[in-house]
């Protein structure tokens, strides 16, 4: 009693102390350290940098995401295969919505209202329309995300607060038209006004803004090849009008830091002593049999100063024949390259050779004028676009494409531009990887796979809801399940035919 007696007596003592600062202070509720106006270029900031994984991101629901690349089979798990072996099949999506999507739709909101768009706390982050613009452009590349991780997502009646809390689901159909409709919008509603400040990944180039917005528009444009080829055809012509990216300096590349606060994850992981990731066998085999100079840049060299990969899905007992060891005593696997797993390494989300690429495909489809000699074209300059990313001298780059196994075959076109491609988007944004192997089967990856737990066995078509919409939404959780199939891992979304 004496013990709670003192407790007690601190709590008191403590709101004594509140109280008398209410009365001298005046409203306690208001911080005088703090802006009472919407700083947006902070808000664009931190919608980028939850992308790249960091305030907590973690490792599901960033761009440079570990189950993404696992999908993809980039890379192998060594000791924990939930992901690999789809063990997790829930993944939940709130995050995006109450982080960078609540962040952007505050800066459109600020930036659109009158009372508040002129204020110099919102117009020193750059003009009105230029902080809208590239808003759009990012809120569109989250959507995107999203609905290619689960199909049909809320999207018309998200984000809209108390007023509605449970959201309908709008079909995925519906979504992408939205979106390339957003894209076509925002990239021609930059202006000559004060450039974009808070903007850390491009700094403030609208230029390389429109170039994205764009290049996002192809992609998407493209994903519809077998759904909806008409409507591909035409949106992908509109995005090639708008303008595509010119060069590896177009990027959307996130830019991490020498710093633990926002460092590459790959290294956090191996600077914690997790060392949970090596490189795949089949991207080590791949690499190795077309004599790629990026194999050193990807994978770091065995402890026989060799390559080697793990297989993929490899789980239990059979763990035990594969050594990981650590940067600086090596086992008899590969782990990831230090070049592109480094504390600043940066993560390329879009690059200009992934775009190349759907210039190559959609030539040889007859989407855009030039038939295969346009898509060659295209399949080169995106291979050593890709090259040129990774750091292979020019005269190295020159060898490999003229090997016979690299060089452009029109019987072979698919094959050979998704087979670059996957590999030129390695560490990048691997739920787009993920997404490119869902359309096309290509390239041929280990599916089924043995010992996992998904339906088949096979790799996922999608990510399963997350609890909380059976839970809490279940009206429109059942009318979503109703209309494109059961919540399970094996139904495919509209574009996945």
């Amino acid at each position: 009693m004496k013990r709670l007696f003192n407790i007690s007596k601190y709590i008191i003592g403590a709101g004594v102390i509140i109280l008398a600062s209410c009365k001298v202070g005046g409203d306690v509720n208001v911080s005088p350290n703090q802006s009472p106006n919407v700083q947006t270029g902070y808000m664009l900031t931190n919608a980028i940098q939850f992308l790249g994984g960091i305030n907590g991101a973690g490792a599901t629901t960033n761009i440079n995401s570990f189950c993404g690349e696992l999908y993809s089979q980039y890379m192998s798990e060594t000791f924990y295969t939930n992901e690999s072996l789809f063990a997790l099949k829930q993944y939940d999506y709130a995050t995006y919505y109450t982080g960078p999507l609540q962040d952007l739709k505050t800066i459109i909101a600020t930036n659109t209202d009158p009372s508040k768009k002129g204020l110099s706390a919102t117009t020193k982050f750059g003009s009105n329309n230029n902080q809208i613009a590239s808003a759009r452009i990012l809120t569109a590349f989250i959507y995107l995300t999203i609905t290619d991780r689960w199909g049909d997502i809320p999207y018309s009646q998200a984000l809209s607060g108390i007023s509605n809390v449970t959201p309908a689901f709008d079909a995925q159909k519906d979504i992408y038209t939205a979106l390339m409709k957003e894209l076509d919008e925002a990239q021609n509603q930059f202006d000559g006004g004060a450039a974009l400040t808070g903007d850390i990944l491009f700094n403030g180039d609208n230029t390389k803004w429109k170039h994205w917005a764009n290049s996002l528009h192809a992609i998407m444009a493209l994903r519809l090849s077998k759904a909806d080829p008409t409507t591909g055809k035409a949106e992908y012509a509109k995005a090639v009008t708008g303008g595509l990216m010119t060069s590896n300096d177009d990027n959307a590349a996130y830019a991490y830091l020498g710093a633990s606060t926002n460092e590459n994850p790959y290294y956090t992981n191996y600077r914690n002593g997790r060392y949970d990731y090596a490189v795949s066998s089949l991207l080590v085999n791949t690499l190795s049999g077309l004599n790629d100079p990026r194999l050193p840049v990807y994978a770091a060299p065995t402890v026989s100063n060799t390559y080697a990969g793990l297989p993929y899905g490899t789980f239990g007992d059979a763990l035990g024949a594969y050594s990981k060891g650590t940067r600086t005593k090596p086992g008899n696997i590969s782990l990831i390259g230090l070049a592109v797993s480094n504390q600043s390494s940066p993560t390329v989300w879009t690059s200009y050779a992934q775009v190349l690429f759907t210039q190559a495909e959609a030539a040889h489809l007859g989407w855009i004028s030039g038939g295969d000699g346009s898509a060659a074209d295209f399949y080169n300059q995106g291979v050593l676009a890709s090259l040129d990313q990774n750091g292979v001298a020019t005269t190295d780059a020159n060898t490999y494409v003229a090997q016979t196994a690299v060089k452009f075959s029109a019987s072979t076109a698919l094959e050979q531009i998704h087979l670059q491609k996957w590999i030129a988007g390695f560490l990048g944004d691997g739920w787009e990887s993920w997404a490119e192997y869902r359309r096309t089967g290509l390239p041929k990856l280990l599916d089924p796979v043995p010992g996992s737990l998904s339906p088949g066995q096979n790799i996922p078509r999608r990510q399963q809801y997350p609890q909380t919409e059976i839970n809490q939404n279940q009206t429109n959780y059942n009318a979503v399940v109703a209309r494109q199939g059961a919540d399970v891992m094996n139904t495919r979304m509209y574009w996945d035919k």
